[in-house]
Order: C-alpha cells, then structure tokens, then sequence
C-alpha cells in the first residue's frame, strides 16, 4: 500500500502546482469589441476578480461564442456563467421592456439610483424567477442619439419614412413605429456595411457605441435625442451562483459593482467628449426640443403598461414621482 499511497501523494501535489488549482473557473463572452461598454463591463469585472486569486476565467469576446441572442441561450443552457446583456434581455423578462419606454428618465442620475435601489432588485428577482439568472450589477449603455444620413432629427416629422437599424427588441420597434420611423432590426456588427451601402438610413445608439463600431464614419447627422436609457445586466447562470460559496458571492458582487461603476464613468466620459470629437471631424449634431418627442411617445404608456403588467407600471411611475 505504501507505493500506492507514496504515488497518490506525488500526483497530488503535482496536480496541486498545477496553474487555478483550488481555484473556481468561470467562463465569460461577450459579443462586442473591447472598448465597447459591454466589453469594458465584463473585463472590468474579470480582472477585478482575478485579482482575488480565487478564480480563473476562460474569457471570450467580439462575438468569438456569437452574438447576444447565442450568447443568452448559452447562458440558460449552462455552457456560459457570465454574459453581460443589453437590451435583447428583453426577450427574456418583459418587465425588461420598460428602458424601451421613451424618455421614461431625465436624467442618468436618476436610473442609476433606481437601478442601484427598488427599481434593480424587482429586475432582478423577475430575472431570476423567470430565467434562472442571477443579476450580479446593473451597468450603463446609457442615453441613445440617433444618427442618420438624410436629415438632422429636430421634430418627430423628422423621423417620417427614416429606415433605422433597432435591436430586435419587439418593444423598441413598437416605439419607433408610433413615432413614425421605418425601424429594421440588425445584428450590431451588419449594421457599418448596411449604413456606407444606404440599405439603412441610420441607427440609434450611445454615443460610445456609434464611436467604437465607427458608424460616425458612415453617418452624417447626430441628434441627442435621449430617447431611450438602456442598462447594461451583468448576468450570471443561477446554478453557478448557487454554487459559490459565501465568500466567493462576495467577491463576486464586490467586482460586479466596480465593474458597474467603470461603465457609468464611460458613459459619463463619452458624452463629455464624443460630441466635440463628431462635430470636429464634419457631423452635424443637434439638441432638438424634446418636449413634441415627449408628446408623441405618451399614447405609449398604456401599450406598455399590459406588456410589463401594469402594476410594475404603476410601480416604476411611483418611483420616478
């Protein structure tokens, strides 16, 4: 016996030196590029909690495990433990549906605290609840501008026939009809060649996002419309949540949480920055009054009201009061 157990004792401290012994793996994607909010969100993330030395990470990104839509059923299916998600969660929990009410905030100040507060924890135990996900933070996307290259967009008329590219939420593109736009959704990374080859007119996006796919490049008008705020959901498999032990949750939520802060301080950066970088080389971009947006979005409310139920509407209107 005492070979074996010699041998036993070899191969143990072998596979003990190994590199992430003891250590809990996850594995993480992302559709977008690095740079991208999506992108800045997760890497943040993993290398917050790899300093920790209690995790390794299997990491992938620009789209290398496909695109949003791939990578959320991965997600449910539990081939992937971490995936940031933009605005197709949607697809999954309709109360997800309520960033795609426009003009729903003024001002980021205000979606981030009740992201942070009442408004995230009820998002995040109907995600839960309905997928089996656990939301580890809520990042930013931010406010979206529309860009296009046919008019600048000063009054709803504006968007008249306009053939914008829209995530393939359904809610989205119910928002844009009411308002008169011709919205055609597309996978984000069709969307450079479908603008430089006018089968779309434009897009609608933050100003981080139209800056890092270089839609700027193809486009010539931008309006800060503010239309639509859109979170970012750092989202993890229940199961793998379940998992972690207490410590290791701590960890976990502690680098969510930075990583949440690094997308805001982007977003904030971005929309400090961007616009002076579009006007410089050539775009023209507007403020238009969105009081007549504002109008024209309101016979919304009620369509919206029965897809997130309407006590969640009443919920989030009395939040916002």
């Amino acid at each position: 016996m005492k070979p074996i157990t010699l041998a036993f004792a070899a191969a143990l401290t072998a596979f003990s030196a190994l590199p992430g012994f003891g250590e809990t793996k996850l594995t993480m994607a992302v559709e977008t590029p690095p740079g991208d909010p999506l992108n800045v969100m997760l890497t943040v993330f993993k290398d917050d909690l790899l300093a920790s030395e209690d995790f390794s990470v299997d990491f992938f990104e620009s789209g290398a495990m496909g695109n949003e839509t791939a990578l959320t059923e991965l997600l449910r299916a539990g081939q992937l433990d971490v995936v940031p998600l933009g605005s197709d969660i949607v697809e999954l929990d309709s109360k997800f549906a309520i960033f795609d009410l426009p003009f729903l905030f003024d001002d980021k100040e205000t979606a981030r605290t009740l992201l942070d507060g009442e408004l995230g924890s009820m998002l995040a135990d109907s995600l839960l609840e309905t997928n089996g996900l656990k939301v580890l933070a809520f990042g930013e996307l931010g406010f979206r501008a529309i860009s296009n290259s046919v008019r600048p967009i000063e009054t709803p008329a504006d968007l008249a026939g306009l053939k914008l590219r829209t995530p393939g939420s359904q809610t989205r593109i119910m928002a844009f009809q009411a308002l008169g736009a011709a919205p055609t959704p597309l996978a984000l990374g069709e969307v450079y060649v479908a603008l430089r080859q006018g089968v779309l007119d434009g897009q609608e996006n933050p100003l981080s996002v139209v800056k890092e796919f270089s839609f700027d490049e193809v486009q010539e008008f931008i309006s800060l419309t503010n239309h639509v705020y859109t979170p970012i959901t750092l989202t993890m498999a229940g199961s793998v949540w379940d998992a972690l032990s207490a410590e290791e949750q701590e960890k976990v939520m502690a680098s969510a949480k930075v990583s949440a802060a690094a997308t805001r301080t982007l977003s904030d950066d971005s929309d400090a920055s961007l616009v002076t970088e579009f006007t410089a080389a050539g775009l023209k971009v507007n403020t238009p009054d969105l009081a007549p947006f504002k109008e024209a979005a309101a016979p919304l409310r009620d369509e919206f009201a029965q897809i997130v139920s309407p006590e969640f509407m009443v919920a989030v209107e009395e939040m916002l009061q």
